[in-house]
Parts: C-alpha cells; sequence; structure tokens
C-alpha cells in the first residue's frame, strides 16, 4: 500500500511537472507568434544584415569605379558639413577659469558689458558677458543679464532661456530670472516642438522611400560602417573609416593600429547585431543592457563585460552613484524605460533622457557611452526612426551637453539628440535622391567578390 502510494504521489509530481514545462512552452510560442506578426520595427533593416555586404553599384561614372567607397565618402560629407553650423552658439558656461573671481571684478565686467551695449558695440559686449559668466558660472545676476543680452541683441531665445533656467537653478526666488523664464519657456517649447514635428515628417518620408530603389542596400551598409566609425572615434579610436569598413567586410587586420582599437570594432559591430534582434522584444530589461554591454566589451575586456562596476568612478567633475547603489539603480532604470511615463513621451526625447539616465548612472566599469547610445538608438529603431549617429567632430559639444545635463537641464542635451536625428534623416533623404537612382541608369546590383574588395581597398590606400 506504501509502495503504490509513493509510485502515484511521484507519477502525479511528474504529470505536474510536464503541465507546467507544456504551459511554459505554448506561452513563450505565443508571445514570440505575435510579436512576429505584430511587431516588426519599421527601420529594423537600417542595421543592415551581412547578406548585404560588399553590396555596390557597377558602371558607376559619377562615384568612380569603386561606387561602395565613394558612397561612404559621400554620405560622410552629407552628414558632417550642415551639423557644424546648427552648434555655434553661445555656450552655457560650465566651469570656471583658474583662481577665484571677485566679486567686484565681475560687477565691472557686467557694467561694462552694458556700456558696451550702450553703444552698440556688441561684439565687445559679448566678449565680456561671456567672461563674466565663465569666471562666475554660478552667479544668478551674471546668468540673468547674460541672457538678456542674447535674447534681445543675438535673437537666440533657446540660450537665454537655458541661462535663465541656470539661473533660477542657483536662486530660485530670483525675480528677474522668474520673470524671464516665465516668458520664453512657453515660445522655446513651441519651437522644440516645431522640431520634433518637423523630424516626424522626414521619418514619414523616409519609410515611403526606403524601398524605391535597390540602391539602398549599399547605403545601408555604408551608414552602418559610419555608425561605428563615429561611436568608436567619440571613445579615441583612430582608425579611419575605409580602415574600419576594410577590417569588417575582409576580417583581415590593419597594420599600425592595436588589438584594442580592432576589438572594439568587432564589438560594436556584435553589439549593433544584437541590437537587430532586440527591436522584436516589447519591453528592455537589465539583461539586455547587460547583453549590449556584454557585446561591446567581450572583445577588449572580457572578464568584466556584462558585470556591473565594483569601485567608485569619476566622470570628469560629475560623481556617478557608489557601486553597491548600482544594480538597484539599474533596476528602476529598466522600470522607468518600460514605463507609460516614459513610453509616451516624444521618441527623440524618450530616446536621449534613456540615454543620459544611463551615462549618470554609469553602471559599468567602462563602455558606458557606447552602450547608452545603442540603448538610445534601440528605443529610436523600435519607434520607427533611424539610429543617430553623434559624429566624433562633435564629442565636446556632446560631452557639454552631458555635463549641462548634470547641472540640472536636460532639455539642451535632447535638442542634440534632436538635431542628430534630423541630420541622418536628412543625410538617408538625400541618399536616395542622388545615390539610389544611379541603378536606374547605370545598371542591375550586384555582390562583389571580397577578394576583388580587398585588392580595390589596397590600391585605394597606397597615397594614403
Amino acid at each position: 500500500m506504501n509502495i503504490n502510494s509513493f509510485i502515484i504521489s511521484v507519477l502525479v509530481s511528474v504529470i505536474c511537472v510536464l503541465i507546467s514545462l507544456l504551459q511554459h512552452v505554448y506561452f513563450n510560442y505565443r508571445r514570440v507568434t505575435e510579436m512576429k506578426l505584430y511587431y516588426k520595427p519599421v527601420f529594423e533593416d537600417l542595421i543592415p544584415s551581412d547578406k548585404v555586404k560588399n553590396f555596390k553599384v557597377q558602371k558607376d561614372k559619377t562615384f568612380g569605379r569603386n561606387s561602395g567607397s565613394n558612397v561612404l565618402k559621400s554620405l560622410h560629407a552629407r552628414l558632417k558639413f550642415p551639423m557644424a553650423d546648427t552648434l555655434k552658439r553661445p555656450a552655457v558656461p560650465l566651469k570656471p577659469e583658474a583662481g577665484e573671481a571677485t566679486e567686484k571684478e565681475v560687477y565691472y565686467s557686467v557694467q561694462a558689458a552694458l556700456k558696451f551695449k550702450s553703444f552698440g558695440k556688441l561684439d565687445k559686449a559679448l566678449k565680456l558677458f561671456e567672461h563674466a559668466a565663465v569666471i562666475a558660472p554660478n552667479n544668478p545676476d551674471v546668468l540673468n543679464r547674460y541672457g538678456e543680452f542674447i535674447e534681445q541683441m543675438l535673437e537666440d531665445i533657446v540660450s537665454a532661456d537655458e541661462l535663465y533656467l541656470k539661473a533660477l537653478t542657483q536662486s530660485p526666488n530670483h525675480k528677474d530670472a522668474l520673470m524671464n523664464h516665465k516668458r520664453t519657456a512657453h515660445i522655446v517649447d513651441q519651437l522644440d516642438l516645431e522640431v520634433l514635428e518637423n523630424i516626424d515628417k522626414k521619418c514619414e518620408m523616409l519609410k515611403k522611400l526606403q524601398n524605391s530603389d535597390p540602391a539602398f542596400e549599399d547605403i545601408k551598409r555604408q551608414a552602418f560602417y559610419l555608425h561605428i566609425y563615429h561611436t568608436v572615434g567619440i571613445e579615441g579610436n583612430t582608425m579611419t573609416v575605409e580602415q574600419l569598413r576594410y577590417l569588417l567586410e575582409t576580417g583581415n587586420a590593419i597594420a599600425g593600429k592595436s588589438i584594442v582599437e580592432h576589438n572594439e570594432i568587432l564589438g560594436l559591430e556584435l553589439a549593433m547585431n544584437y541590437l537587430k534582434i532586440l527591436t522584436r522584444f516589447p519591453v528592455i530589461t537589465v539583461n539586455e543592457i547587460k547583453g549590449i554591454h556584454r557585446r561591446i566589451m567581450g572583445h577588449v575586456d572580457p572578464l568584466n563585460s556584462g558585470i556591473f562596476r565594483d569601485k567608485q568612478v569619476f566622470v570628469g567633475s560629475h560623481k556617478p552613484p557608489p557601486p553597491d547603489d548600482v544594480p538597484k539603480l539599474m533596476e528602476e532604470y529598466a522600470e522607468w524605460l518600460n514605463s507609460e511615463d516614459a513610453v509616451s513621451m516624444h521618441p527623440v526625447r524618450y530616446a536621449a533622457l534613456a540615454h543620459y539616465k544611463l551615462v549618470d548612472i554609469h553602471p559599468f566599469g567602462d563602455g558606458n557611452g557606447r552602450t547608452s547610445r545603442l540603448i538610445m538608438n534601440l528605443i529610436l529603431l523600435r519607434a520607427g526612426y533611424p539610429p543617430v549617429i553623434i559624429l566624433k567632430e562633435h564629442r565636446q559639444q556632446y560631452y557639454d551637453y552631458l555635463q549641462l545635463a548634470n547641472h540640472g537641464d536636460v532639455r539642451p542635451f535632447v535638442r542634440f539628440i534632436a538635431q542628430c536625428t534630423e541630420h541622418i534623416l536628412n543625410m538617408y533623404l538625400w541618399s536616395l535622391e542622388n545615390i539610389g537612382r544611379l541603378s536606374d541608369t547605370y545598371g542591375d546590383l550586384k555582390v562583389i567578390d571580397t577578394n576583388d574588395q580587398k585588392k580595390s581597398f589596397e590600391t585605394e590606400n597606397r597615397n594614403l
């Protein structure tokens, strides 16, 4: 009797386990099936698959024999030039010059600036305001006066509002700054909204045009190289974009470049391909964030890749949270990423804030910037926007805007990311108009042999 009871209990336990396993398999199958049916990001293919490597146009009289190389150069040139002018506006001061400025020195600088302004000598007035703001970056009177000058004389209401808000950060009850910010805030919000609406219009245009020409496959591949080039370039990688392209297409090493530089590029390629998989998942968890970091740093520092830091770090003047707080903060960060408040934001703002919040936590010993930029682009891709490229030439502005966010105003960083988004859209739209049509004129597209690509690269780089 006892043996029979034991056998029956064992059988019941086994049946229960089997039922649980079947339920698990069934619900996972439904989840994957639903994702395949209903969750396909519009721009997932802007991270191209390996199948389109070495794609190029034959008989390309406009861009020369090696069209892949020349498409790359053309896209790069188009991406670089428009961005530079938009960043040439008065910067909000971040830190003082060496040495302490006396109140008298600050006062006389402001008074002299106001005097030059009354005489119409705006260049000299601007230099004196800038000097006063640099030697006394936390003085609310200086910041407010500087903002008024920029608003009235330079008609830059966005920069002025940033200064008013910084003045209020230092002195929340500053009467003049409160009045000025109250007047400018809604205007600035409207300007920001117009920028985002313009981005949305261009995004819709790209959605309609992206499949209009098979040459776009080559454009996507070259943009993929540019993304990796600038992302690792921000961190100090010295490889040229042509060298990077050659490394990824042939697998051959570049003479004179370090193993670390090679591994940074290979790791980021892995991470971006992983990003393409993640676009189909409805949530972003801590495991996915660790997975991105593991691929970015896996070739460079395999022992610490995908692992939270265990030491206190410093990023310039910013002190991230202590290591013991990181696991909890990352769980809260993931919860925010998937919250209704975050998802309901405009995707560009949501992506920019996700980037900043992760950099602020600084969960890993190294690779935080690259991980944050890929999380930002994962959000954009899932929302139907192309991945953003932050140019390495804009490295200093990029860090300045992050530092401004650390000082209490994240809006300049969001605007910076919006500018980057608009310019990548401009690049794709321009490429479809100027490069994609070549296939109609000059014949079919084909995949070329890797050995031909190697010979072409070696010929092109003899004179480097």
